[in-house]
């Protein structure tokens, strides 16, 4: 017996799917017209996405996708090939420098870990993955960052930039300068904006459209008096590389 589809949930899931796949967000008219569906009706189950964390409202009153459902595939992405290979090349990198490395995604102006690899040295940064730190106090969120254009820059910061520690930029046309430096030499830098006594480096991975997808980054405490940046950049590259041909 073939059992049909629920039409409400379908409608919903359709949705979700929709706004998913529209990266400068969504009207509820935009809704509306893309599903064919009453206003009312769209109005009640995009509320409920909103209220439950699916979806949520951008700084220009458009609905964009949430994180809930990146919590929901992250229990995927745990036992997904790119999870296990991501974690293998986080690990080779490590091995090759020994200090951490963090991959992470932006999620608004936002930098959400997702995955870690510490080095062997007792003193290394503290971090965890899932930790949420805005992006342009750190050089994992100034990669990421550097995908977007000039003007959505500006209008992501259009309220302000907060200040985590006394060195974190609060400047937009200073983020600006490095974000085009990052976009020109394929680096992305910070000197203990997000965390006092950590300095970092990064490099932005694209999937295969070029859009920039992630950030993948190596931390080093101040302390650490014998390192070098330039000694990092290859294995970064070629860590960038190894999960760009999977993407």
């Amino acid at each position: 017996m073939e059992v049909k589809n629920h039409r409400m949930l379908e409608k919903a899931l359709q949705m979700l799917e929709y706004i998913a796949n529209q990266p400068d967000g969504v009207s509820l008219i935009d809704i509306c017209s893309q599903l064919s569906m009453a206003k009312s009706s769209a109005y009640v189950l995009l509320m409920t996405f909103v209220n439950m964390g699916y979806v949520k409202k951008s700084t220009n009153n458009r609905f964009i996708i949430g994180m809930k459902p990146f919590e929901i595939g992250s229990k995927f992405v745990e036992n997904n090939d790119f999870s296990l290979y991501s974690r293998d090349v986080l690990k080779e990198l490590v091995d090759a420098v020994d200090e951490t490395a963090h991959l992470a995604v932006l999620d608004g102006s936002d930098v959400v870990y997702l995955s870690k690899c510490d080095c062997s040295h007792v003193v290394r940064m503290s971090s965890s993955v899932g930790k949420r730190i805005p992006a342009h106090a750190t050089a994992l969120g100034k990669a990421l960052l550097s995908g977007k254009t000039d003007e959505e820059i500006r209008e992501m910061y259009s309220g302000g930039m907060r200040k985590i520690t006394a060195k974190t930029i609060d400047d937009v046309d200073i983020l600006l300068q490095q974000l085009n430096e990052t976009r020109q030499t394929g680096f992305s830098y910070e000197q203990e904006e997000s965390t006092l006594g950590v300095q970092c480096i990064a490099v932005p991975v694209k999937e295969h459209s070029g859009s920039v997808y992630l950030g993948l980054s190596l931390s080093v405490p101040i302390i650490r008096k014998d390192f070098n940046f330039d000694l990092m950049k290859q294995p970064l590259l070629e860590a960038k590389l190894r999960l760009e041909r999977v993407l």
